[in-house]
């Protein structure tokens, strides 16, 4: 049974030291937020609970378990140099979850429920969030299917859920493989979607990536096997020899809001030439002087080697290039307060 959120209550304490080489990982916080969703009476008030402990329950025969209704954002709180708490980009993540949610025959919470959901967990938790530099706290939220359902259909129950974790780098390897016989998504599937399912369809290449030594699964699009697309949980970027920043246009991947910041910072900031179109693997590897991978969780991280048709391609002089650190570092800048914000994207908790 879930316990009503105090900020009294006993806390486990932080250990010294706790935010320095922090792993990518869950833990349990001190309180997650939680509202449900029902066909008679629409969205009810949220409010945080107790996350030391927490179960949610629900029937055998729940949507989410058979027919795989349920959709997720992530987003980041950072620590500044000024020791302010500040969330970065949070309303784009609250509309990309409607436009997930509109797709799986889903009610989406509205924007002002999904900012008081991430805003509340931030607050009561903020004192796991890590130092400046040294990490983040990840917010993950979440809306699942819980009403019973024998027989496809929507639900008509469901949840909405946010709780946090303080996380350090996710993935972080800089070796990629395609694997021609899978593929992450299709046009007119759920590719635009962020839905648990097209997470599940990674998990078998990526394991197999991992087995031979990358870091993930380079995805090729499903109908001619020959454009790039995007890896398991991050979009791609191709910077090549005339010095034009590529990243596949969208249909079916996912619109990334990592892989928009830096389109916008690539282009307002350094001036450079920025193209979402379809991009051949073959010019990738002919012609890409540096290569990337961005994410919310991943941020940015440079690729040195593509292997395809079982060899390794080196990308520009296979080291990480200068230009895509220049990208991290500005991206960080901005999140961090360092740099002016002059899109509006940071938000002081």
């Amino acid at each position: 049974m879930l316990q009503p959120f105090s900020d009294r209550s006993p806390r486990r304490p932080q250990e010294p030291g706790w935010d320095d080489g922090l792993r990518f990982g869950y833990q349990e916080l001190d309180a997650f937020w939680l509202t449900r969703w029902s066909a008679s009476s629409g969205w009810e008030p949220g409010q945080l609970y107790e996350h030391q402990g927490a179960r949610l329950e629900m029937s055998p025969a729940a949507n989410v378990l058979h027919y795989g209704q349920a959709v997720f954002e992530g987003l980041k709180a950072h620590r500044t140099r000024q020791d302010k708490i500040v969330l970065f980009r949070p309303l784009d993540n609250a509309r990309r979850l409607r436009a997930s949610a509109a797709r799986l025959a889903m009610p989406a919470p509205p924007v002002e429920m999904f900012m008081e959901a991430v805003l509340a967990v931030t607050r009561a938790n903020r004192r796991w969030v890590p130092g400046y530099g040294k990490g983040s706290l990840y917010l993950r939220p979440t809306l699942v299917g819980t009403g019973q359902v024998l027989g496809v259909a929507p639900a008509s129950e469901y949840l909405f859920y946010t709780f946090a974790s303080p996380v350090g780098q996710y993935m972080g390897g800089e070796r990629v493989i395609v694997l021609s016989a899978a593929h992450r998504a299709a046009p007119y599937g759920t590719g635009m979607a962020k839905c648990a399912g097209n997470y599940a369809a990674c998990l078998r290449p990526q394991q197999i990536a991992k087995g031979m030594g990358y870091v993930d699964a380079l995805y090729l699009d499903a109908q001619e096997n020959r454009y790039i697309e995007e890896l398991s949980g991050a979009n791609f970027f191709a910077l090549l020899g005339d010095g034009t920043l590529v990243t596949p246009q969208l249909g079916s991947i996912l619109p990334g809001v990592t892989r928009s910041s830096i389109l916008t910072i690539a282009q307002e900031v350094l001036g450079w030439l920025t193209v979402e179109r379809r991009l051949a693997i073959d010019e990738v590897l002919g012609d890409a002087v540096e290569a990337f991978y961005t994410g919310t969780a991943a941020v940015l991280h440079s690729i040195t080697t593509i292997h395809y048709r079982g060899v390794d391609h080196p990308i520009g002089d296979g080291k990480p290039g200068p230009k895509a650190q220049l990208l991290l570092q500005t991206l960080r800048e901005v999140q961090l307060q360092d740099r002016p914000d002059e899109w509006g994207w940071v938000i002081e908790v």
